[in-house]
C-alpha cells in the first residue's frame, strides 16, 4: 500500500512540476497566488522544495531518486519566474 501511495505522490509531483508553470494560460485569476507562495517558499528555504523535503521525510527518498536532493534546479526556477511575470502582465492587461 505504501508503494502505491509513494508512486501516486511522486508521479503527481513530477507531473505538477511540468504543468504548474503554464497553468496561468488556463486559469489566470487563481494561479498567481500559488506562484507567489511557491516562489516565496523557495526563496525562504534556500531554493529547496518543501514538497520534496516532505517526500524524503515520509518515504526516505524523493521523486528525484535516493538521497537528500531538495534543491529546485535553476532552470525550473527560471521557468516559473518567467511564467509568473508573463501571467502578471497578462492579468494586468485584462484588467485595463
Amino acid at each position: 500500500m505504501k508503494d502505491i501511495i509513494k508512486y501516486i505522490w511522486f508521479t503527481s509531483h513530477k507531473f505538477g512540476m511540468y504543468i504548474t508553470p503554464y497553468l496561468w494560460m488556463y486559469c489566470p485569476d487563481n494561479v498567481l497566488i500559488f506562484y507567489c507562495i511557491t516562489i516565496l517558499s523557495w526563496n525562504l528555504n534556500k531554493d529547496r522544495c518543501l514538497i520534496t523535503q516532505l517526500e524524503y521525510y515520509l518515504f526516505k527518498e524523493t521523486f528525484l531518486g535516493n538521497g537528500k536532493n531538495f534543491v529546485v534546479p535553476f532552470k525550473h526556477r527560471v521557468i516559473l519566474y518567467i511564467n509568473f511575470l508573463i501571467a502578471l502582465f497578462y492579468q494586468r492587461k485584462l484588467n485595463k
